[in-house]
């Protein structure tokens, strides 16, 4: 949870005429992830709860029961005034935004926690400047822990030649050319639908990490598990709030949405650590290679594609030196893994 130690102050001069916040408004919060998701429960429920709270009222945060907007559609929807917040993935936005990407990369993030805190620094300090997100304004950004290869079939995974012609789980943009890059085919399904995927034989190897195929139920079904320091790449996402609505609301209100969103990359990084953390010793039993030497350095030949790619995206996009980008965001996750 946030910290309160500036709501006594805004409380008093809420009471004070002439200082008190501005229209009482409610902000419609768009969700497309189910209720036991460590990031709907700290990005989307916690958060709309305290700014609720810390407002005094004077913001409502609503989310709805049902999705308003599909989870491809999130930013148009906010872009447009269809809702007013959503928390989007970048893979499903990856034609209109670019530079987030970074959080996406093969290595970027050895933990959640560590990956996020780099995302957001970087977001703040080379991004921002930058205006690629028309019409919105973005609270926070996070990454999942990377992404590892877990067979779920006679495929073994430990090698790239041993992916060719293996039909991969791959949900972002990243792993997706990843897994053609190794020889694979990528399939992107819905999460809750893999263990009817894996089950039914549609599948041969997840990348995933082993927190989230244990949640997704399908840890019995998992054969090896091979481990790529920092992982192949991940998911990365983003809280955003419509431009049009930021505007609307008061001073007040808006350094509250603020100071409640202080940490929150953090603390959606920890919670979906947890999850790893948790699981891990249901695979003590679960043959493991741990990527190394040549070996690694033959995935790092399809991997390390991804980040000059990326850096050619970026500069495109109107980022003037996207090296200086990924040194920040490495050095970022350098001193979060130190600490």
């Amino acid at each position: 949870m946030f910290s309160f130690r500036k709501l006594a102050l805004g409380t008093a001069l809420a009471l004070i005429p002439g200082v008190a916040f501005g229209q009482s408004v409610e902000l419609i919060y768009n969700n497309t992830l189910p209720p036991f998701n460590e990031t709907y429960q700290v990005g989307i429920r916690d958060f709309a709860a305290d700014i609720t709270e810390a407002s005094g009222g004077s913001i409502t945060v609503t989310v709805p029961d049902a999705e308003l907007a599909p989870v491809d559609r999130q930013y148009e929807a906010v872009r447009d005034g269809i809702v007013d917040m959503a928390l989007i993935d970048i893979s499903a936005v990856s034609q209109l935004v670019v530079l987030n990407g970074i959080g996406e990369l093969p290595g970027s993030a050895p933990t959640s926690e560590a990956g996020s805190v780099a995302l957001w620094e970087t977001y703040k300090e080379y991004f921002e400047p930058v205006g690629e997100w028309e019409g919105v304004k973005v609270l926070s950004t996070h990454v999942l822990p990377g992404r590892q290869i877990l067979s779920v079939s006679d495929f073994i995974g430990n090698t790239p030649e041993s992916l060719q012609g293996a039909r991969i789980w791959a949900t972002s943009a990243t792993l997706a050319v990843v897994a053609q890059g190794l020889g694979g085919v990528p399939m992107d399904t819905a999460y809750p639908e893999l263990q009817e995927n894996v089950e039914r034989g549609n599948l041969d190897v997840l990348f995933i990490t082993p927190g989230s195929a244990d949640g997704a139920g399908v840890r019995p079904n998992v054969t090896h598990m091979t481990k790529i320091p920092g992982g192949l790449g991940t998911g990365s996402f983003a809280v955003i709030i419509s431009e049009e609505r930021w505007n609307e609301l008061s001073a007040e209100q808006q350094a509250t949405v603020l100071e409640v969103a202080e940490g929150l990359p953090r603390r959606l990084g920890q919670a979906n650590d947890v999850e790893e953390i948790e699981t891990a010793p249901n695979y003590a039993d679960t043959p493991t290679t741990e990527v190394e030497g040549e070996a690694l350095a033959a995935f790092h030949e399809v991997l390390d594609q991804q980040v000059i790619l990326w850096a050619e995206r970026a500069k495109a996009a109107g980022l003037e030196d996207p090296q200086a980008a990924l040194d920040f965001y490495q050095s970022v996750v350098d001193r979060e893994m130190a600490e």
